[in-house]
């Protein structure tokens, strides 16, 4: 029935506008239409998350039992994050993400008590880990290695529990906690993964143009520290690492600390060039300030997990032994080196490119291509001359 018929006794107001689907901005000048009602860029929050090591040691807590209990259960969700990331190949940046957001989520709400709603957390913390550094898994992938990992951690469920009942049982407990991890964390999945950020801050971006000029000897030694640096990076996550400092000071401790197992191990004179970590990370890297990081750091191993991958003695570093692989200046050069930097990314990706970077391309390329032609000149001086074949013989 219309809503001007007569039958309704409801008429329609005259002048009133019709209502759209689409609601129009109001014009702005220069033929420039502002959005209104969404934002052409939306910030995600971003909150505070990293504390002190006293903070996170008293989360554990006085009670002996409870803590023993909530520890245990800590540990079978670390587990749990690196069975799966083995069954379902996943990325180590999904591994760390999964055990930081674990973390975070660990300090701020707690977790259950039981070892199945543990696991039904963890579950939805993996899958929002996944969807933010790779491409996502078919949810019956992630109910199925779930269960599997249950029924061999827990014996007893194997007995009293039908499989596909559990399976069900997951799956939708996973669609209601995915939604509940994004709330909780207030949608804020900044995660400053250092598993990711040491993949972009040593590319091939940086090697090309930033790296070219170290010194030979160190260009040798450093792919051997850059790759224990990322091993590292990947056991350190198990403690709660992630919770004492941010991506790029987790990053700048694993390279201290592979670089004096370096100096220790197979060269006594190693050492980071001058500025090395000036020059690369938006953070200040001092001797002290790393010193006690380390301690922090030991004291966490001490106080959560006893684990394979533990370091414990080697975390004894002192400010001095920090001094012995790092050279960097004071506050004020530092300044003067990031303003007068021309290979600064950020710059060059907003279209502001200084004569001094297109100089040094174009050298760079010169480079390449000598180098290019002395090779191809070498590789043709060497190979053997053979006589042509003649036509072969019609039979």
């Amino acid at each position: 029935m219309s809503a001007s018929s007569p039958k309704s006794g409801v008429t329609k107001a005259p002048g009133l506008p019709r209502p759209t689907n689409n609601a129009s901005p109001p014009p702005a000048s220069n033929g420039f239409n502002a959005r209104t009602l969404w934002p052409d860029l939306i910030e995600t929050p971003e909150n505070r998350w990293v504390f002190e090591c006293k903070e996170i040691i008293e989360k554990i807590g006085t009670d002996e039992p409870i803590a023993l209990e909530m520890k245990r259960n800590m540990e079978k969700c670390l587990m749990y994050f690196y069975t799966l990331k083995k069954k379902l190949n996943l990325f180590d940046h999904t591994y760390t993400a999964s055990c930081i957001l674990f973390y975070r989520y660990w300090f701020v709400y707690g977790i259950p008590t039981t070892i199945t709603e543990c696991i039904h957390i963890s579950q939805g913390i993996l899958v929002t880990a996944c969807k933010t550094m790779e491409n996502n898994r078919p949810i019956e992938a992630y109910v199925k290695a779930t269960c599997e990992f249950l029924m061999q951690n827990i014996p007893s469920l194997k007995s009293r529990t039908n499989i596909d009942k559990l399976k069900w049982e997951f799956r939708d407990k996973l669609v209601t906690n995915e939604k509940k991890i994004l709330c909780s964390f207030g949608f804020d999945l900044n995660i400053g993964n250092p598993k990711e950020l040491i993949e972009e801050i040593f590319s091939g971006y940086y090697r090309f143009n930033r790296d070219h000029n170290l010194p030979d000897t160190f260009k040798k030694a450093f792919p051997k520290i850059l790759q224990e640096s990322r091993n590292f990076m990947v056991q350190a996550v198990t403690q709660p690492v992630s919770l004492l400092c941010d991506g790029y000071t987790f990053i700048a401790l694993s390279l201290i600390y592979c670089g004096l197992e370096y100096k220790k191990l197979v060269d006594k004179e190693f050492k980071y060039p001058k500025n090395f970590f000036r020059d690369r990370f938006p953070i200040e890297v001092t001797s002290d300030n790393f010193a006690n990081i380390f301690t922090d750091y030991k004291l966490l191993e001490e106080n959560f997990f006893t684990l394979k991958s533990n370091k414990g003695a080697k975390l004894q570093i002192d400010s001095g032994m920090v001094d012995s692989v790092i050279d960097e200046g004071n506050s004020e050069e530092s300044g003067a080196l990031k303003l007068s930097d021309p290979f600064n990314y950020e710059l060059i990706r907003s279209g502001e490119v200084k004569e001094e970077f297109l100089y040094h391309i174009e050298t760079r390329v010169n480079d390449l291509l000598e180098k290019a032609k002395q090779e191809s000149t070498k590789r043709k001086a060497n190979e053997p001359i053979t006589a042509s074949d003649g036509k072969k013989q019609k039979i």
